[in-house]
């Protein structure tokens, strides 16, 4: 019999999930395994090619292992430390008692043999000490990473011994975070998880990280981490696909206001749902992304009115997630060789390429716009509502009615703050020409709309005044 509290029960379930392990919500799932030994509670979970092992302390006196299904901790986890009582039945049925609420509680759980399920690995012999963004790092490499090549792993992410660093790829996007040292001098695959970016997994400590002869080892806290080396497969050598910094054409500088901006508003921009959610990064007099939906003859355009870019100017077409996702990595620099080769973000150990968009999965070209400022709105809102005002203008004819428009709203701080420098003022004077050019054309189609309208009340009269004029006579025959 082993005793654990439910606080305990609940600590375990933060990390053994079926979510946070990568298994279907349904389906069969090994049994995780608690051992007791004395004041020692050792639980292990193996799942694929990742194995799991917590520590900690429980009363003294057991000496027993016993086996479990990953979601009975779901029954009985809790925020309180009363116990949870586990005891074998048959070597193949296993009994949890506890209390929830004063009223007590009983499952019987049907379990592997304990001799069916596999013991876990070996850990090493020695350890090395590396920085805790290597959690961070190895979940940013799940997440670029692909099941969808059979030629190569690219379901695997690569750790490099001589160089350091972390790589992954899924064909269309890559990362290479370097700066950490293993304790080995070749490069090993291991495979891709959700659980790297597990919340329950300390994320604020030192990891300690040692190699066997299969497995790469990862101990955080109270966690350790068995991750299967995989022998098998080609990874494809990232270092030629990424442009060299020279070859770059156009540099486009972010600023950080800029960057925060379409970083929020990039989803609000129509077309998000359409197959590689394609948007336009137009550096042409202008840094600027536009997007159109399917069902709209008009764009909605940001324009990134901080932002500088420097070389030639260009037009790229590009899935909207991987300039969402160099955003969110912090890049405020982005190199483009052409509109057709890898574009590449790079930082002080970190490098985000990805490849534009070719023409078959572009969207259409786009001939008008109605545009969002940056240094107008800091807004995103005012994303949704430029959408709003292309689809009521666009579609067909305007709309015969009083229909008003809201302009976008300045924030009082922008208002009675004043640009610093003569680029600012040029910028924000440029930034208010295009706007009261967008607001005359707005104009020029409600007077329009309003003319039709005049003179079709004109022919309508017309017509009543001659119904009224016609006399019409009974002929009788």
């Amino acid at each position: 019999m082993i005793t654990i509290t439910r606080r305990q029960a609940r600590r375990l379930r933060g990390v053994l999930r079926r979510h946070t392990l990568g298994i279907p919500h349904r389906g069969p799932v090994s049994p995780f395994v608690l051992h007791a030994r004395g004041a020692e509670l050792r639980a292990f979970h193996r799942c694929g090619a990742v194995a799991i092992e917590f520590v900690d302390s429980i009363a003294p006196g057991s000496h027993e292992s016993i086996a479990l299904p990953l979601d009975a901790l779901a029954e009985f986890e809790g925020r309180d430390d009363s116990p949870v009582t586990l005891e074998t039945l048959a070597p193949d049925r296993t009994c949890v008692r506890w209390t929830d609420r004063g009223v007590p509680q009983s499952r019987a759980y049907a379990v592997q043999s304990l001799d069916a399920i596999e013991p876990s690995p070996e850990p090493p012999t020695s350890w090395a000490t590396i920085p805790a963004e290597i959690l961070k790092t190895l979940a940013e490499a799940s997440e670029t990473a692909s099941e969808d090549s059979a030629r190569y792993a690219l379901g695997c992410i690569r750790l490099g011994g001589e160089t350091g660093a972390v790589a992954a790829t899924d064909g269309r996007q890559l990362l290479i975070h370097g700066g950490f040292r293993f304790p080995w001098t070749d490069e090993v695959l291991i495979r891709r998880s959700p659980l790297f970016a597990c919340p329950g997994l300390p994320r604020d400590q030192p990891v300690e990280v040692g190699r066997t002869g299969s497995h790469v080892v990862l101990k955080v806290g109270p966690w350790t981490l068995f991750l299967e080396i995989q022998t098998e497969g080609r990874f494809p050598d990232l270092g030629r696909v990424v442009p060299a910094p020279a070859t770059a054409a156009t540099r486009l500088k972010l600023d950080p206001d800029d960057a925060r901006f379409l970083g929020a508003a990039l989803d609000r921009l129509p077309g998000a749902a359409e197959s590689h959610a394609p948007v336009v990064l137009e550096l042409n007099g202008k840094a600027a992304v536009r997007a159109r939906g399917a069902d709209q003859a008009q764009a909605t355009e940001l324009v990134l009115a901080r932002s500088t870019y420097s070389g030639a100017p260009v037009r790229l077409d590009t899935n909207r997630k991987f300039l969402s996702r160099a955003l969110r990595l912090g890049f405020s620099e982005i190199e483009i060789v052409d509109a057709e080769s890898p574009v590449v973000c790079r930082g002080r150990d970190l490098v985000f390429c990805w490849q534009p968009l070719s023409k078959d999965e572009a969207a259409d070209p786009i001939a008008d716009a109605s545009h969002v400022y940056s240094i107008i709105s800091i807004d995103p809102t005012a994303v949704e509502a430029a959408v709003a005002t292309t689809m009521r203008t666009t579609v067909s004819e305007p709309r015969e009615s009083t229909e008003s428009h809201e302009p976008i709203r300045v924030p009082a701080a922008a208002e009675t703050q004043e640009p610093a420098g003569l680029a600012a003022l040029i910028r924000e004077a440029e930034s208010l020409h295009q706007t009261l050019t967008d607001a005359r054309a707005r104009a020029a189609r409600v007077a329009a709309a309003l003319r039709r309208h005049r003179r079709r009340e004109r022919l309508v009269d017309a017509t009543l005044a001659s119904l009224r004029a016609l006399k019409l006579q009974d002929v009788v025959g």
